[in-house]
């Protein structure tokens, strides 16, 4: 597990690396750049290349995994460890499943894409994300709540929706998105460890190491930018992990079933406050504004780097409440389940005042 961990990690970056490189050569020359504005930070245009990168260098790690697998299966090779065949049929046995999820992947990301190029009416978006989470839906890909299958429909969908959107608002500065995925699914790999869920912890594996090789360029000051192509491929992804996850196992608590919500606890409670604000000053949804988090913490002093650091660390305890709840003894649950929900609170209300602080900076515009 350890050296093939390190294999898949090190494909998906490296390849990432090779292909962002080449991508902000092209997009710059093509014209798919994003050009400085009202809501903008940075003051020349920047290739919107990122996202390409980050799906192509994705797609690839899991095509040539699957190659290795093959070759391996057929070839007994005798350097190949011997555990590793008692995996190999798992690969193959996850291959339909798989290809359900890239093909919805690939729609996110060309979605995306479209919006990056000309942009798209929001309303079309958010039905062919309604229409790309139904199709997973209807292959077996949803959560299980409950005995009325309708029920288990709408939260899967609204799931995908939200964690995908989520992670799209979340593309407002340098580095913020590709590091507070680096930083949540670096907490789901350890949960994946932790339940013995490998083929999870190799998924994630790959996006850890695409969202790495993305963040060296898209550091501020960045070189270049994801665009909605790259937000909502990652987005999509993540929703799609996490349904495939077991959160709840026999020797854990079923509060661990609230894993993902305090794994994702900032990027989600960040866009529905956002939304939030949007609603009440009658603005519309899906028009951007200088209201999230980071544009807050900036308007109070902080430069962009600072502020994306704040967001990771806040996202890394909320992360780390997620990965103390499989520590808990069940004569002590009571108690520790109730200290990590407050921690978590917490943050959230950390949040909420600097939200306000922010808000009540005379340069804040809703």
């Amino acid at each position: 597990m350890g050296l093939v961990g390190v294999i898949t990690f090190l494909t998906a970056f490296i390849g990432s690396l090779v292909l962002i490189v080449l991508t902000r050569k092209i997009t710059r020359l093509i014209g798919l750049v994003d050009h400085p504005g009202e809501r903008k930070v940075h003051q020349t245009p920047i290739p919107l290349g990122g996202g390409i990168a980050i799906f192509l260098g994705v797609f690839l790690t899991f095509l040539l995994a699957i190659l290795a697998a093959y070759i391996l299966q057929q070839k007994h090779p005798a350097w190949a460890p011997a555990v590793i065949y008692q995996y190999l049929d798992g690969v193959f046995n996850t291959i339909p499943q798989l290809a359900v999820i890239l093909l919805g992947a690939t729609v996110m990301f060309s979605l995306g894409l479209m919006d990056d190029i000309k942009g798209l009416n929001p309303w079309i978006k958010l039905l062919v994300q309604v229409l790309t989470a139904l199709f997973l839906v209807f292959n077996d890909i949803s959560f299980i709540f409950s005995p009325v299958k309708i029920i288990s429909v709408i939260i899967t969908v609204l799931w995908i929706i939200g964690i995908t959107n989520a992670f799209n608002l979340l593309d407002h500065m340098d580095g913020l998105c590709s590091g507070v995925l680096v930083v949540v699914s670096t907490i789901f790999l350890i949960i994946a460890f932790q339940t013995g869920q490998y083929f999870i912890a190799y998924f994630l594996l790959i996006l850890i190491g695409a969202g790495a090789a993305f963040l060296i360029f898209n550091t501020n000051p960045a070189s270049i930018f994801m665009g909605d192509a790259g937000s909502l491929f990652l987005g999509y992804m993540l929703a799609v992990l996490t349904i495939l996850f077991t959160f709840y196992q026999e020797p854990y608590p079923i509060y661990s079933l609230a894993t993902p919500l305090l794994v994702l606890a900032v990027p989600v409670f960040d866009t529905l406050m956002v939304l939030g604000i949007r609603i009440k000053n009658k603005k519309p949804l899906f028009k951007g504004d200088m209201n999230h988090l980071a544009h807050r913490l900036i308007k109070m002093g902080m430069t962009v780097r600072e502020a994306v650091m704040l967001i990771y660390l806040l996202t890394f305890c909320t992360g780390l409440s997620a990965v103390l709840l499989y520590q808990i003894k069940q004569d002590t649950i009571f108690i520790g389940v109730l200290i990590i929900f407050m921690q978590v609170i917490m943050v959230l209300a950390l949040i909420t005042l600097l939200e306000n602080a922010g808000r009540k900076n005379k340069n804040t515009a809703d």
